[in-house]
């Protein structure tokens, strides 16, 4: 999904359990009532309306929006061996809408256009760069609340793909595949949630496929405040011609989300490309809009 092949905007029930594992290892009490208890102290807390971006699907019916502005500036690179180098001389502006829509209680079905400006040296492009569009499936729902879950999308380029100014894809349809866990948990009496995603991206003409693996970590330390964690690694295999080349990109990032109104969110943060080679060393900011219908 874009850069953030996680990033990805559902509904998440937390619950407040002290991170022992599944229910029953923690109370001496029929499955039934606990899942029972569970989920009124869920409702009681949270008014059910906690969104999260991960594993977890969106509710039948339900839509939400992400709206996202993110900033990035790049005047060095990591070369084929990992070290930085300067001259990078790369700038990116990204706007991309994210949205979700509850097929079903276990289906949800995603989409989300990227629109960018790019430096990259002298060249410039501006556009809509890529769509992306898909479904996920949950797989199973366990007594804790945690889920797993199977997403499948595909990434299409909307302009000709430019050797000399990086894009989201390979100038040809991607397709991407992956695996997501999504568990509640708590922290320090805190409620939390972490999502991992393992994922295998296709991608056309003579690109080299990539591996990614996508983490998430949130912190609910008030009602309307959450404080999240993310990591986003990509590395390519398989065949790679001119004018591509195998390259990695390890990115982290940190956000405050503020709930301003029932199934409004505000979020704030800053990302940095931590390791990589072959390429650009991004550091930036990004504001984005969650809103539930």
């Amino acid at each position: 999904m874009g850069e953030f092949g996680t990033k990805i905007a559902t509904r998440a029930t937390l619950s407040g359990t002290n991170g022992a594992g599944p229910v029953h290892r923690c109370f001496r009490m029929p499955c039934r009532t606990r899942a029972s208890l569970i989920c009124l102290v869920i409702g009681a807390v949270f008014q059910v309306e906690l969104a999260h971006a991960g594993a977890w699907p969106q509710e039948s019916g339900r839509l939400q929006v992400i709206s996202r502005i993110t900033s990035t500036v790049a005047p060095q690179a990591y070369d084929a061996r990992g070290n930085t180098v300067d001259g990078a001389d790369f700038e990116k502006t990204e706007l991309d809408v994210y949205a979700e829509y509850g097929l079903r209680d276990w289906a949800t079905l995603l989409v989300k256009p990227t629109f960018q400006h790019v430096i990259a040296g002298p060249k410039r492009q501006t556009g809509l760069a890529t769509i992306e569009a898909g479904a996920r499936a949950r797989l199973w729902a366990f007594e804790d609340m945690s889920v797993l879950s199977f997403q499948v999308s595909t990434i299409l380029p909307m302009r000709e793909h430019d050797s000399q100014t990086p894009l989201l894809t390979s100038g040809h349809a991607d397709y991407d595949m992956r695996l997501l866990r999504g568990v509640p948990d708590s922290l320090l009496g805190w409620p939390t949630f972490s999502d991992m995603q393992i994922a295998y991206r296709h991608r056309g003409g003579h690109a080299p496929d990539e591996v990614r693996v996508d983490t998430a970590y949130g912190v609910h330390v008030a009602a309307e405040w959450t404080v999240m964690t993310q990591t986003q690694s990509a590395v390519t295999i398989g065949m790679a011609r001119a004018p591509f080349r195998h390259s990695q990109s390890h990115k982290a990032q940190a956000s405050l989300r503020w709930r301003f109104s029932p199934g409004r969110y505000l979020e704030i943060g800053g990302l940095h490309t931590i390791a990589g080679a072959q390429t650009v060393r991004e550091s930036g900011g990004f504001l984005s809009l969650w809103v539930t219908y």
